[in-house]
């Protein structure tokens, strides 16, 4: 089986169900909270990653963990990946279902990379330029990265502008190391 298909597969069936059952906002709040457990509980991981757990000891430590702090639909999509062992496989599916969301929802994933920290203001400024230009709502993500040293760089869907100095830099060398010198 194509693991990889796995994830899209679940994802997309937890999509429609929970639009179907006008709850897309709650499942999606519910794999933000699962997302967050599954990176920063190793226990959690170990068991459900566990061979020896048994399925059903699985589900019921779910349903004690679970089921006053998400909702039903997700309690029993839960149920099913343990059922049919695919429990393995939930953070693939909660990035799937992530990206199904924020294409439902007409919303694009951007990366700012700078070398210092951007104040609100910025952040807002580009947001906005990008939906203006996408007409889509923007999710904007920051991250600092020194180590380009000026500019930024800032990458939306597919592309990738690239107005940082240590590319400029590089550029500058590049031309240099490719010029010839003419004797006279």
């Amino acid at each position: 089986m194509n693991y990889s298909k796995i994830g899209v597969r679940y994802a997309k069936a937890l999509m429609q169900a929970s639009v179907e059952d006008n709850l897309l906002e709650n499942v999606k709040n519910d794999m933000l909270y699962i997302d967050g457990i599954v990176k920063s509980v190793p226990e959690f991981n170990q068991i459900l990653l566990s061979p020896i757990i048994k399925p059903s000891e699985k589900q019921n430590i779910f349903k004690v963990a679970f089921s006053t702090s998400l909702s039903s639909l997700t309690v029993k999509f839960l149920d099913l990946l343990i059922t049919h062992r695919r429990e393995s496989r939930l953070e693939d599916i909660i990035r799937n279902f992530l990206d199904q969301y924020r294409n439902y929802k007409g919303i694009i994933t951007a990366s700012l990379v700078t070398p210092v920290a951007i104040d609100e203001a910025t952040k807002n400024k580009i947001a906005a330029f990008l939906q203006s230009k996408y007409n889509k709502t923007i999710e904007l993500k920051p991250t600092i990265d020194p180590s380009i040293l000026g500019g930024f760089v800032l990458q939306v869907e597919d592309l990738q502008y690239d107005s940082s100095v240590q590319t400029r830099l590089r550029k500058v060398r590049q031309e240099l190391m490719n010029t010839q010198i003419e004797n006279e």
